[in-house]
């Protein structure tokens, strides 16, 4: 069941996360970089507020339809959490994540959902992060 908000409505504009290729380093820095410019000061309370809790996280991918059918949802929310958590991946130069979720373990539920949207709009995602009662 759901608890307290932690984070809600965290939308990530024109940026969708890739596992793979080329841009995959590049776009999940870019979109750490927007989560911690929306934060801005208040990354640190987020971090505390969300430390050691059991957690439930909701994402939400809006793609245009040939992404949408090219991109799964687990390999998408896996980017997102790895970009949450303290490390974007697990090579030796890893990059710095948002560490905001550093104990995957204490997830216990992840809802997921991904919608079309026309080619003239932004591909996006949204996310909310709480507390699990």
């Amino acid at each position: 069941m759901k608890g307290d908000v932690l984070l809600q409505n965290i939308k990530v504009t024109g940026l969708v996360p890739a596992s793979a290729g080329k841009k995959a380093k590049e776009t999940k820095l870019l979109i750490r970089d927007s989560i911690l410019a929306k934060l801005g000061k208040n990354i640190n309370n987020v971090r505390k507020r969300c430390a050691e809790k059991p957690l439930s996280i909701s994402i939400t991918f809006f793609l245009h339809k040939a992404t949408h059918t090219k991109k799964d949802l687990d390999s998408l929310s896996d980017n997102v959490i790895k970009i949450l958590g303290d490390e974007m991946s697990s090579k030796k130069d890893a990059l710095k994540g948002l560490e905001i979720v550093t104990n995957t373990s204490l997830i216990h539920r992840i809802i997921l959902e991904k919608n079309v949207v026309k080619k003239d709009l932004n591909e996006e995602f949204t996310f909310s992060i709480y507390e699990w009662d």
